[in-house]
């Protein structure tokens, strides 16, 4: 016969599960950015219409003292409007080549906050099936046997 656990380890057990669940919590609300990106005020020098092939404005913005210009990838802006851009990791690739640049207000921050909280729910669906399963074969273990008809006759 298998020893029931003492109430004592089973608060340790919740204690540990509860502090798994305000740690996924934490995690769902912290901000998901790794890299900071560089943003810029820049201005559209040439603007390109949208139905075109070559859909993308001309933008002209400067890095420390170096005035740069650059592809948007966008259209349909008027000259001389002040576009915030955020430049791209690798801006000395753009010497060689097309320098191409995005609006900040189109780039994500980070995770959505749905992703976060689809992924959170996951680990604790996982966690719960296992607690569950661990469960089940405790009780399995500790079942009492059942008395037989032989032992009933007699």
């Amino acid at each position: 016969m298998a020893v029931p656990r003492s109430p004592a380890k089973w608060a340790l057990v919740l204690l540990v599960v509860g502090l798994v669940g305000v740690a996924a919590a934490g995690a769902l609300w912290w901000p998901g950015t790794a890299v900071r990106a560089e943003h810029v005020e820049a201005t559209v020098t040439a603007p390109a219409s949208c139905g075109g092939a070559d859909a993308y404005d001309r933008v002209e913005f400067t890095i420390g003292d170096e005035k740069r210009t650059a592809r948007l990838d966008g259209c349909g802006h008027s000259p001389d409007e002040k576009v915030e851009v955020v430049l791209p990791a690798d801006r000395e690739g753009g010497r060689a080549g097309d320098l191409l640049v995005q609006a900040a207000a189109s780039t994500p921050a980070g995770l959505p906050f749905e992703d976060r909280l689809a992924a959170m729910l996951l680990c604790l669906s996982g966690l719960a099936g296992g607690l569950y399963a661990y469960l089940l074969t405790r009780r399995s273990r500790s079942a009492p046997a059942q008395p037989t008809a032989v032992a009933e006759a007699a």
